[in-house]
C-alpha cells in the first residue's frame, strides 16, 4: 500500500513534524534531472565493483532508479517492505532530532538536489546523498539494526549549547556553499563563523564524540580490511568524486575502533583518513562499547555533572524509574561522591516510562524541582524498595505527618498527602507543610514554598539530554529560519533547461531525430559554449540510435567536450568519466 506524504507525516511523533516539509516534484528543473542521471550512471558503474554487496540490491529495494529523481511516495512504498519510512526535510536538522528519526526507522531525505557546479561533492545534504547514499544499505537488516540503535543512543547523548551553535554554523555554510549565486565574502564569513565555533569546542561533548562515530561509519565508512575493502558510507556512495578519490593510498585506511571518536572531521573537504569495519556486526560492537560509557547507561554523579554543564534540558532517572526532566543546576554528594540531592530550575516534568505523570507537567513544576536521593536511614533501602509493611512502619501514610531521615543525613518532615505508585512501586511522595534539611541543618525546602513532591530512588541510574515525554515537553529547538535559498532562474538558464527537456523527451520517447539533435547543438554552440552535460547527453543519443548517421556531429561533440576539459579540474573529471561511460 502506497502512503501519501501527509499519511506518513501523521505516523511520526508530533514534535518531529516541525522539521518535515513536502517534496514538490515539479520544482526539479530539467538540469536537476540530468544531474541526477549523470551522478547515478557514473556512481552505479563504479560502485558495482567497489560498494558493499548490499548497495545494488538496496537501490531496487528502496525505490531508487538511475534515470529519475526519486518520488518520496514511491520510496515509502518500497521502504515499507523493510520496516522503514522516509520524510522530506529542508537541509540539516538538529542532530538529536536526526537521531530520533533513525530510532523510529525513518529516513530523512533532503529534497534539494546539488547544483551542477557541485556535482562531484556538496557539503549540503541533498537527495543524492540521502536517497542514493543512505537508503540502499538500510536494506541490509544488520546495518538497519545499527542505524536504529545509533538513533536511539544518539537521541539521548548529552550535548552542549555550543554543539547547537556549531550545528547552525554547519547548516548555514552548507546552504551558502550550495547556493550558485553566493558571493566569495558570504562563503568566507560562513567558514570563519564555523571555524570560530569549532575552535571554541575544546572539550567535545558526548554528542559531539558520537557524531564523529556516525561520520566515520554511517557517512564515510568502509567495510573489510584496510587492504581489501568496500564502500558503504552514504557520503562515499553519493559522491562521484570522493568514492573514487578515497581508494587512493594517500587516504589512510584505519581499522575501526572506538578510538575513531578522537578524530574530528571537516564537512567541506574530502577526508584524509577513513575507518574500516570488519563487517556490520563490528559496527554494532563498537557502538555498544562507546554506549557503555554514555551517561544514559552509567548514571551517577559524573553524568549529572555533565548534564548540568550542558545548560540544556536533561533527564535524570531515579532507580525507581521516576524521570525528572529540566535544566539541572546542582547535585550534592556524600563523602564517597555519590549523589544525595538534585536540583533543577523550572520548568520541570516528572514522568514514568516516558509518559508524563498526571498533574506533574511543566505548568505545575514551573518554578523548578529538588529531591533527596538515596536510602532511608534504618532500612538500608530506598522508598521504592520498601515493602508495604516497611512503608507503614516508617509512618508514611496519606493524611499523616511523617518525620524521617536519609542515610546521607538529609531529613524530611511533613504531612503526606499522596503516595504515587507505578507498576506497584512507590515512585513519588507528595507533602504539604514540609521541611527538608541537610545533614548540617541547612534548609533545603521550606513549608512556605508550597507543596513538596519527593522522588523515590537509591541512585540516579540514567542521565540523558532532552525530556522524557517529548509529546508533553518538546525541547527541540524550532526549525531553523535559515532555509535553503531557492534559485531565481535567468532567461538564459530557462533557455538551457528547455534544451535539457528536449533531450530528455527524445530519450524517454525512444525517438531519434537527427535534425532535432542538430538544432539543439546549434543553440548550445551559440549560447552555451561551456555547458558540458547536455553535450554528453546528445552524444549518448547519437551513440545509441544513429545507426551510423550523424558521424560528423558526433565528432564535433567529442571535440568540444575534450576542449572543455581545460576549463577546470572538475570539468576534466566529469567529462572524462562521462565519455568513458558512453563507451
Amino acid at each position: 500500500m502506497q502512503l501519501t506524504q501527509d499519511q506518513v507525516i501523521e505516523t511520526i511523533p508530533s514534535y518531529l513534524r516541525q522539521f518535515v516539509v513536502k517534496q514538490h516534484y515539479d520544482e526539479y528543473n530539467p538540469e536537476n534531472h540530468a544531474t541526477w542521471r549523470y551522478i547515478m550512471r557514473r556512481n552505479v558503474k563504479y560502485l558495482r565493483q567497489h560498494a558493499h554487496e548490499a548497495y545494488l540490491e538496496g537501490l531496487e529495494k528502496t525505490g531508487i532508479s538511475i534515470d529519475d529523481i526519486p518520488h518520496i511516495n514511491e520510496m515509502n512504498e518500497r521502504l515499507g517492505n523493510i520496516g522503514w519510512r522516509a520524510v522530506v526535510v529542508d537541509g540539516f536538522v538538529p542532530p538529536a532530532a536526526f537521531m530520533e528519526f533513525s530510532e523510529h526507522r525513518i529516513l530523512v531525505i533532503s529534497a534539494d538536489l546539488r547544483n551542477i557546479n557541485n556535482i562531484l561533492y556538496t557539503p549540503a545534504p541533498d537527495i543524492v546523498h540521502e536517497a542514493a547514499g543512505h537508503a540502499p544499505i538500510i536494506a541490509d537488516e544488520l546495518y538497519a539494526d545499527y542505524l536504529q540503535r545509533f538513533g536511539a543512543y544518539g537521541a539521548k547523548a548529552v550535548f552542549s549549547k555550543l554543539d547547537y551553535e556549531i550545528y547552525e554554523a554547519i547548516r548555514y555554510l552548507s546552504i551558502i556553499k550550495e547556493y550558485p549565486n553566493a558571493t566569495k565574502e558570504q562563503i568566507e564569513e560562513a567558514e570563519k563563523t564555523l571555524e570560530e565555533k569549532t575552535n571554541a569546542n575544546s572539550i567535545p561533548s558526548e554528542a559531539a564524540l558520537l557524531s564523529r562515530l556516525h561520520w566515520w561509519t554511517v557517512e564515510y565508512g568502509l567495510v573489510g580490511t584496510p587492504d581489501d575493502y568496500k564502500l558503504y558510507g552514504a557520503g562515499l556512495l553519493s559522491s562521484v568524486g570522493e568514492s573514487k578519490a578515497c581508494m587512493s593510498d594517500e587516504v589512510k585506511k584505519i581499522t575501526l575502533s572506538v578510538d575513531c571518536v578522537n578524530t574530528d572531521y571537516d564537512i567541506t573537504k574530502m577526508q584524509p583518513q577513513l575507518f574500516v569495519a570488519r563487517d556490520f556486526q563490528h559496527l554494532i560492537d563498537v557502538l555498544e562499547e562507546f554506549a557503555d560509557n554514555m551517561c544514559f547507561r552509567k548514571g551517577g554523579t559524573d553524568s549529572i555533572k555533565k548534564v548540568i554543564s550542558s545548560e540544556n534540558v536533561g533527564t535524570c532517572v531515579f532507580s525507581s524509574g521516576l524521570q525528572v526532566s529540566g535544566v539541572f543546576t546542582e547535585v550534592l554528594t556524600d563523602a564517597s561522591g555519590n549523589e544525595i540531592f538534585l536540583k533543577a530550575s523550572g520548568p520541570v516534568q516528572l514522568s514514568y516510562n516516558d509518559t508524563e505523570l498526571p498533574g506533574h507537567g511543566t505548568d505545575y513544576h514551573k518554578d523548578g524541582y529538588s529531591s533527596p536521593v538515596g536510602n532511608i536511614k534504618g532500612f538500608g533501602k530506598s522508598l521504592d524498595e520498601l515493602t508495604s509493611d516497611q512503608i507503614s512502619s516508617l509512618g508514611l501514610e496519606e493524611g499523616k505527618t511523617v518525620d524521617f531521615s536519609f542515610e546521607s543525613g538529609i531529613s524530611v518532615k511533613g504531612l503526606c498527602t499522596k503516595l504515587h505508585y507505578s507498576n506497584n512501586k512507590l515512585v513519588l511522595v507528595t507533602f504539604e507543610n514540609c521541611t527538608v534539611k541537610g545533614k548540617d541543618g541547612e534548609l533545603m525546602f521550606s513549608p512556605d514554598w508550597g507543596v513538596y513532591d519527593m522522588a523515590a530512588g537509591s541512585r540516579i541510574q540514567s542521565v540523558y539530554s532532552g525530556s522524557a515525554d517529548k509529546e508533553k515537553y518538546n525541547v527541540y529547538p524550532p526549525k531553523s529560519d535559515r532555509t535553503t535559498i531557492k534559485d531565481e532562474y535567468s532567461k538564459e538558464q530557462l533557455q538551457l533547461f528547455s534544451l535539457y527537456q528536449r533531450i530528455r523527451n527524445m530519450r524517454e520517447q525512444n525517438t531519434f531525430l537527427l535534425s532535432e539533435i542538430e538544432a539543439i547543438h546549434t543553440e548550445l554552440s551559440h549560447s552555451f559554449k561551456e555547458s558540458w552535460l547536455p553535450r554528453l547527453e546528445l552524444l549518448e543519443l547519437i551513440n545509441l540510435h544513429s545507426n551510423g548517421n550523424g558521424a560528423g556531429l558526433r565528432k564535433k561533440l567529442i571535440d568540444e567536450l575534450n576542449a572543455l576539459k581545460s576549463h577546470s579540474e572538475q570539468y576534466d573529471n566529469v567529462i572524462t568519466a562521462g565519455l568513458e561511460n558512453l563507451v
